[in-house]
Formats: C-alpha cells, structure tokens, sequence
C-alpha cells in the first residue's frame, strides 16, 4: 500500500513537471515571437524615419519655394497697385482697364493665400508625422517592457521546474501551481485604476484630456505588436472610467 502511494506521488509530480516544461516552452516561443515583432517594429520606425526626412526635406522646399512666390506676389500686388494710383493721378486709364488690373490684383491676392494655406497644409502633416513616430516609439519602448517580462518569466519557471524536479526525485509533497499566464493582470488593473484615478482628480478638461491620451496610447490600432495585449488593457482603461464616472455621479 505505501509503495503504491509513493508510486502515485511520484507519477503526479511527473505530470506536474511536465506541465510546467510545456508550459516553459510556450511562453519561450511567446518570448521568441514577441522579439521578432519587436524587430519588425523597429524595421517599420527605422522606415517611418526615412520618410520623416524626406517629408521635412520637402517641406522645407515648399516654405521656401512658398516664400519665393509669395515674395514675388507681393512685389507684383505692389507694383499693380503703384501703376494703378499712377494711371488714376493721371486721368488716362479708361474704366475697362481699371476693372482688368483690379482683377489682376485680386487674382494675385487669391494666388498669394493659396500658397500660404498650401504651406499651412505641408506643416500639419509634419505635425502629424511627428505625432506618429512618437506613437511608435512609445509602442516600441512597450513591446520591449514585455519581452523583458516574458524572459523574466520564462527564469522564474525553470527555477520553479528544477525546484519541482528536485522534490520529485527527492520523494517530496505535492508542488505548487502552476504558473498562470505569461504577466500578472492585477497589477496592471491596479496601474490602470491609479492612472484613472489620478485623472479624476484633474478639472473637467484635464480630466477628458488624460483618459483620452490613457485610451489612445493602448488602443489596439496604436499597437500593432501587441494586438492582443493592448486589447486587454484597454478593457480594463474603459471599464476603470466607466467606474470611476458612475461613482462621480453619484
């Protein structure tokens, strides 16, 4: 009978250690994949970067090119409007060519602030590139905090496994659980919570101002190496706000 609950113990603790190798071996492939998204995003940035340059280059071109033009508008509004006071000192100019050389003015003028809000354009989308590109950085710097919590993890189950392995051939109790997950979804409730919290305690703008920035820096389109993740912490960001404006209301 004893051999026979020795024989018991010793097969469950086979199987626990099996479970955690299997377990240890899929959060590697995790760590692996997530490395090689990390990469890919960091092939993307580089990319992103290239085309930041020559988005600046070529607005550099077009502020320049726009100061040329409307420069040499001016010049032309000016010297239109000069020939013009002339032609009225002097009586000759007949009605007809009053109103072609007002058109002329008028045109330029259009032209003139055409330029600028075509320069005005060429700014915002910098604006927007440079937006961004931080948006990729700041995934890049996530993606790396998660592989580093992966390989973390990933030592923590081999200890725990050789720990295991050393009380199985040692006849010893039962071994812990098995480790769940690949992070810990409390504490990044308890992150997510504080954050809102702290946002709350902001006026009315700031307020919506802050959750607004919290919700779109984890939003999953935001995100694209961690899709998944990010849809998680994004779950928990909507439901903290919803919590924390029902209790607001009450």
């Amino acid at each position: 009978m004893a051999d026979t609950t020795r024989d018991d113990i010793a097969a469950a603790l086979d199987q626990e250690v099996s479970n955690l190798c299997d377990a240890l071996h899929g959060i590697e492939v995790k760590a692996l994949s997530g490395h090689a998204k990390v990469l890919a995003a960091e092939e993307s940035s580089i990319d992103s970067q290239l085309r930041l340059a020559q988005l600046e280059e070529t607005v550099a071109k077009l502020k320049a090119q726009g100061r040329e033009r409307e420069l040499a508008l001016y010049q032309e509004v000016v010297r239109l409007e000069t020939l013009l006071k002339a032609e009225k000192m002097q009586g000759a100019l007949a009605s007809s060519r009053a109103h072609a050389l007002l058109a002329d003015v008028e045109r330029l003028r259009c032209m003139r602030d055409e330029a600028a809000i075509a320069r005005d354009a060429a700014l915002g989308e910098l604006a927007g590139a440079y937006a961004d590109m931080e948006a990729m950085q700041a995934t890049l710097q996530d993606s790396a905090i998660y592989v580093r919590y992966l390989r973390k993890k990933v030592l923590e189950l081999e200890i725990e496994s050789s720990r295991n392995a050393a009380r199985a051939l040692s006849g010893g109790g039962a071994g812990r659980d098995d480790a769940q997950g690949a992070f810990s979804m409390a504490s990044i409730r308890a992150s997510v919570q504080a954050a809102v919290r702290e946002a709350c305690e902001c006026g009315e703008e700031e307020k919506r101002r802050r959750l607004r920035q919290l919700q779109l820096r984890w939003h999953p389109d935001k995100n694209p190496v961690l899709t998944e993740f990010a849809t998680e912490v994004t779950k928990l960001i909507n439901e903290a706000v919803a919590q924390a404006e029902a209790g607001g209301s009450k």
